[in-house]
C-alpha cells in the first residue's frame, strides 16, 4: 500500500481528495492548518489523517508520495518546513503549484530526488479533468506509473516533454475552463438580450456547447470542416459566422494563451 502526503486541501486538493479517499491501494494523509477542523469533521468517517502543522521526521519517511497542493505565494515557507526532510527511499515529490519548477523544489528541499509537475483543472472536481504532467530524470518507471494512474481518477492524463510545455498547458488546460465559462456567460446575455429569459439561455448554450465536442469527438472532423457543412451559403450560420471572425477569435484565443502563459512564467520567478 502507498502512502500520500497530500500538503494543501484547498479546491483542488480536496478534489484528489474525493477522488482518492475510497482507493484500498493507498493510505491518505492530509496538512492543511487552515482547513484542519473543518476536514476533521467532514471526513470523521473515512480512514485518512489530518495534520494541522507538518508533520515530524518520523512521519515523513512513512510516505511514499508528497503531493504539494499550495497556492504558489507561499510555496517558498511551507516548503521551508520541509528543506532538511530525510525522505523513504524512492519516495516522489509531486507538485501541482502553478508556475514553480522542479528546479525551484530541489532548492528548496534537499533531499528531494525524483519530481513530478503537475497541472490539473477545474473539472477534475467531477472526474472530468485533464492533468498535464512532466517529470525529471530521477523518476522511476513505478513512480511514474504510480502517480498518473492516481491522476486518472480525476480524468485524463497528458505527460510533456519539458517544463516549458507545462507552462503552456498551464495558459490553456489548467485555465481554459475559466475562458470557457466566460464564453458561456457572454453567450447567456447575448441570448438574453435577443430575448430569451436566463433559463431557456444556458439551457441552450450548455446543449449545444455539448453536443457539439461530443459532435467533433465522435466524428474525429476538423472544426472548420465542421462548421463549414453548417454554414449553408446565403444561411444564417454563416452570416453568423461572418461576424465572428470580424472579431478575430483566433488573435482573442492567442493573445487570452500568451497572457496566460507569461503569467504563469512569471509566477515561477517570484520566489527564486
Amino acid at each position: 500500500m502507498s502512502r500520500v502526503l497530500l500538503v494543501g486541501c484547498g479546491h483542488m486538493g480536496s478534489a484528489l481528495l474525493n477522488a482518492w479517499i475510497n482507493l484500498k491501494s493507498h493510505s491518505l494523509t492530509v496538512v492543511d492548518p487552515i482547513n484542519y477542523n473543518h476536514l476533521k469533521k467532514k471526513y470523521y468517517k473515512k480512514k485518512v489523517r489530518f495534520f494541522d502543522k507538518t508533520p515530524n521526521q518520523n512521519e515523513i519517511k512513512k510516505f511514499d508520495i508528497i503531493i504539494f497542493a499550495i497556492k504558489p505565494q507561499i510555496a517558498k515557507k511551507v516548503l521551508k518546513e520541509y528543506h532538511d526532510f530525510e525522505f523513504k527511499k524512492n519516495s516522489l515529490i509531486a507538485s501541482i503549484v502553478a508556475g514553480q519548477k522542479i528546479s525551484f523544489f530541489k532548492k528548496n528541499i534537499n533531499n528531494a530526488i525524483q519530481i513530478v509537475r503537475i497541472m490539473p483543472n477545474m473539472p477534475a472536481l467531477i472526474g472530468e479533468g485533464v492533468s498535464c504532467l512532466v517529470s525529471n530524470k530521477n523518476v522511476s518507471k513505478n513512480n511514474k506509473k504510480t502517480i498518473n494512474d492516481l491522476f486518472l481518477k480525476v480524468g485524463k492524463t497528458i505527460w510533456l516533454k519539458n517544463e516549458i510545455e507545462i507552462d503552456k498547458a498551464t495558459a490553456i488546460s489548467g485555465s481554459g475552463p475559466g475562458y470557457v465559462f466566460t464564453l458561456i456567460e457572454a453567450s447567456e446575455k447575448a441570448a438574453q438580450k435577443i430575448g430569451f429569459s436566463k433559463n431557456i439561455a444556458r439551457e441552450m448554450i450548455l446543449s449545444t456547447i455539448l453536443g457539439s465536442v461530443k459532435l467533433m469527438e465522435k466524428t474525429k472532423k476538423e472544426p472548420s470542416d465542421l462548421a463549414e457543412s453548417i454554414a449553408v451559403k446565403g444561411g444564417t450560420t454563416e452570416a453568423g459566422i461572418k461576424t465572428l471572425q470580424k472579431n478575430k477569435p483566433f488573435k482573442i484565443m492567442y493573445n487570452t494563451f500568451l497572457a496566460a502563459y507569461q503569467r504563469a512564467s512569471k509566477l515561477g520567478k517570484i520566489n527564486d
